[in-house]
Parts: structure tokens; C-alpha cells; sequence
């Protein structure tokens, strides 16, 4: 074989494996990529850290928090996350309001929380002789952005022991810029259509 046709079949090589690389990822994902964390020391870590999570009451939104949960942990760490109801249950990650009869019962210092409606926190307590990660928020949607700033944490490769953060947003109203047409095409789009049915 010539050193024209070895080149030829190069191309040709290199030309399928960029074409099936480019098809595997569909951009829909956006920065919702739970992969698997490549960090064996930190993977091992957050694995011991996180085996039970517990939300805290039925709703919308509480059910929505549970899903992305439960779908950004297993991918993240691999393995598969249980569902409890036991707030004694070792490992765990709780999920609640300020005002639930689950959060008095934890007695989380909160003395000088100054969080509002859509703020949140994210703390390591001491329950049971083991050590809980909760994620709580005056309000619903406050604990839905404390989800997922603890699924980035995780993305990150942040640490997750001995976690106490507080954060507020700082604006109220906040918006996704979409530059749609009604046909359903983005203007500017890499992502495919767009998530609205405009036609209908």
C-alpha cells in the first residue's frame, strides 16, 4: 500500500471517530453533567459521606429536588443513593424547610442565619454519633438552590466535610435569555430547537 492510500485511511479514521465524538454529545445536558468523579481519593470520600438522603415533606418542587438528586449522586458517585425516612440513618443528606418539625428536632445553630426567602444553607451537624450534611432554607425554592450548589460542590471536587455556607442571591428576578424564533429554531443555538412550543 502506497503512503497515499495509508494517509487516506488515517483520514478517513480520524474524520469517524470525530464524527461519532461530536454526535455523543448532544449539548443538552448543559452544566448538568453528572459524571462520574474521577478523583478516586475524593470519590471515596464523598461515597462515605453520602449513602441516604432524606427530603422532608411532598410537594412540586420537594419532588423535583429529589429527582435531580437522586440523578446527580448516582451519576456522580456511582452508586446508588437510598431513600430514608429515618433522620437517624448514618450518611446522610437531609433536605427541609426552616419550618419543619424535622429541622427543630435537628437543632441546627442557626442564631445568625440572615438568609431570606430564596437563600439557603448547607451544614455538617452532629446527629446520633454521625455526622449529617442538611441542606435547608426558609422557603422551597430556597432549598432547590441549595441543591444544586451542593451537586457543584460535588462537580468541583470541593471537600464536603465539616460544610457551612450560607448564600442569599443577590437579585430577585432572575431570567434565560432565549433567542427564539416561532418555528421553534434558536437564532443562536448549538443545542438543537428550542425548549418552547411556540407554534402551539
Amino acid at each position: 500500500m502506497t503512503i497515499f492510500g495509508i494517509m487516506k485511511i488515517l483520514a478517513l479514521l480520524f474524520f469517524l471517530f470525530t464524527f461519532h465524538a461530536a454526535n455523543s454529545e448532544s449539548g443538552y445536558r448543559l452544566w448538568l453533567r453528572y459524571d462520574k468523579i474521577e478523583n478516586q481519593h475524593l470519590l471515596n470520600e464523598y461515597r462515605q459521606q453520602i449513602k441516604n438522603l432524606l427530603v422532608d415533606g411532598d410537594s412540586p418542587t420537594l419532588r423535583i429536588i429529589q429527582e435531580e438528586l437522586l440523578t446527580g449522586l448516582t451519576g456522580l458517585l456511582d452508586q446508588p443513593i437510598s431513600l430514608s425516612s429515618n433522620p437517624k440513618s448514618k450518611s446522610l443528606l437531609i433536605i427541609t424547610t426552616f419550618k419543619s418539625d424535622l429541622f427543630k428536632l435537628l437543632k441546627p445553630d442557626i442564631s445568625k442565619v440572615t438568609v431570606g426567602n430564596e437563600g439557603f444553607i448547607i451544614k455538617t451537624i452532629s446527629s446520633n454519633n454521625t455526622n449529617t450534611i442538611l441542606i435547608a432554607a426558609p422557603e422551597e425554592v430556597g432549598v432547590l438552590y441549595g441543591a444544586f450548589h451542593f451537586l457543584r460542590l460535588i462537580q468541583t471536587n470541593t471537600s464536603i466535610k465539616n460544610l457551612s455556607i450560607e448564600q442569599s442571591p443577590k437579585i430577585k428576578l432572575r431570567l434565560l435569555n432565549h433567542w427564539d424564533n416561532l418555528d421553534r429554531t434558536v437564532e443562536r443555538g448549538y443545542a438543537g430547537f428550542s425548549i418552547w412550543n411556540w407554534h402551539k
